[in-house]
């Protein structure tokens, strides 16, 4: 019987114990900021100090799983418990909420409500419901996350500057080098050009054109000479061209001449 009876107890407590905390899930959720939720549920909480740690357990729980909005709520329900269980004879709720707040105040993130939950603490700070440097430490850890993404915000604005200059030098650099490659770049191209065009065929008879200009105006000084025929005496040239046909004048005397004559 005895046997029997210690199964019977503990299969009893277990199912209280399940109960509990299905009260405690639906009583978390549904807190809402209306004064009368806030201090209906902790007054539910104080007469049930015995079960303390389970219920600062399953507020933590609600606490992680809450948007910011409820968060606020849950520990505006914190602070009616936290002021009111010393009265109350249930102080074992300060040092159970004492070990979890650390952490739960990491978890606020919302600017408006990381104000309200500052608030909060500085009350307590005022009313010497925890000492300074616990207040001090709940402070410190509600504006961590504040202050590490306000660092890594700076971190990012002096990357996006460094970048900025960074992309200003090569600007520069770029603007510094074209006027000096610039001279070099069109002589370059100009040589390119010449080697490209360069047809040796076409220099050949460039050549020979010149040499046999050359040939002919030596040939024709020779006969001027020979013929000792005055080119500036108009009279000479004109007795000239009377014993010459026109065709050989032209042939042997130079354009000059010609032009003198006519």
């Amino acid at each position: 019987m005895a046997a029997g009876s210690g199964a019977a107890s503990g299969h009893g407590s277990r199912s209280s114990t399940a109960a509990l905390e299905a009260s405690l899930d639906r009583r978390f959720q549904g807190v809402s900021n209306t004064m009368e939720s806030i201090q209906g549920l902790s007054a539910w909480c104080i007469e049930n100090k015995k079960h303390h740690s389970l219920i600062v357990r399953y507020w933590m729980k609600w606490l992680k799983k809450s948007d910011n909005n409820h968060r606020l709520n849950l520990f505006y329900l914190a602070n009616d418990v936290i002021q009111n269980c010393k009265r109350k004879n249930a102080i074992v709720f300060r040092s159970a909420f004492s070990e979890v707040l650390p952490n739960a105040a990491q978890l606020i993130k919302d600017g408006k409500v990381r104000r309200s939950v500052e608030r909060i603490f500085s009350i307590w700070e005022e009313r010497s419901v925890y000492p300074e440097e616990v207040i001090a430490q709940f402070k410190a850890n509600l504006n961590k996350k504040e202050k590490e993404r306000e660092k890594q915000k700076e971190k990012e604005k002096e990357k996006e500057k460094e970048k900025d200059k960074e992309k200003e030098k090569e600007k520069e650099k770029e603007k510094e080098a074209t006027p000096a490659n610039a001279p070099a770049n069109s002589k370059a191209a100009l040589k390119s050009k010449i080697v490209a065009e360069f047809t040796p065929h076409s220099l050949i008879e460039q050549l020979l054109k010149y040499r046999q200009a050359v040939a002919e105006e030596e040939f024709q000084e020779k006969q001027l000479s020979a013929l000792r025929v005055d080119v500036c005496s108009t009279e000479a040239l004109k007795r000239l061209k009377g014993q010459m046909s026109l065709g050989l004048f032209v042939h042997q005397c130079t354009p000059v001449v010609f032009c003198t004559l006519s």
